[in-house]
């Protein structure tokens, strides 16, 4: 019984000094190459993409790339309507309410989105410091000196004591 404690003991010291012992830099260059060529296979993996696409697209019949086309437009449609509600949204957001609805109707919203649809927040955060900057930060004021509470009329009323029977009882004389 005692060999296998042994055996145990010495296994979890050479852990011990395994994880002590490991090298950070080269976990990290090693995990860096794997990004990297990761990045590479997904960059391989769209232009085979592009391709295929080509190649379904010059195959289709006059039938299907008229078809094809009406959809991509629609769908461009859809997404120049959506985006535009999008960037008026981040505007609103943005800006904190600095910017009113008469402003954003003058403006180009299709301008604010990127060629894949998204909103293009660094745009807006110019156009929106441009437009209508922050205002600046009132700056804090000092505290004034603190009352004193011990001034006025003193009281030697117990806690939780009625003044005002407190009074009568001294003019009627009771105690």
């Amino acid at each position: 019984m005692s060999e296998s404690s042994t055996a145990t003991e010495s296994t979890s010291a050479e852990t011990a000094t395994a994880t002590e012992s490991v090298d950070w830099q080269a976990e990290a260059e090693k995990w860096k190459t794997q990004s990297r060529k990761q990045e590479e296979r997904a960059k391989a993996n769209s232009a085979a993409a592009r391709e295929l696409e080509q190649l379904r697209a010059s195959q289709m019949s006059e039938a299907e790339k008229i078809a094809a086309e009406a959809e991509q437009r629609g769908r461009s449609a859809a997404l120049a309507e959506v985006g535009q509600r999008l960037v008026r949204a981040e505007f609103a957001a943005r800006s904190g309410g600095r910017i009113g609805a008469e402003v954003l109707d003058d403006l180009n919203l299709a301008k604010f989105l990127t060629e894949d649809g998204d909103v293009d927040t660094t745009a807006i955060d110019k156009a929106v410091a441009r437009l209508a900057p922050a205002p600046p930060e009132e700056p804090t004021r000092k505290p004034g000196p603190r009352p004193d509470l011990s001034q006025g009329s003193s009281s030697t009323t117990a806690l939780n004591g009625d003044p005002l029977l407190d009074d009568l009882k001294s003019k009627l004389g009771i105690s």
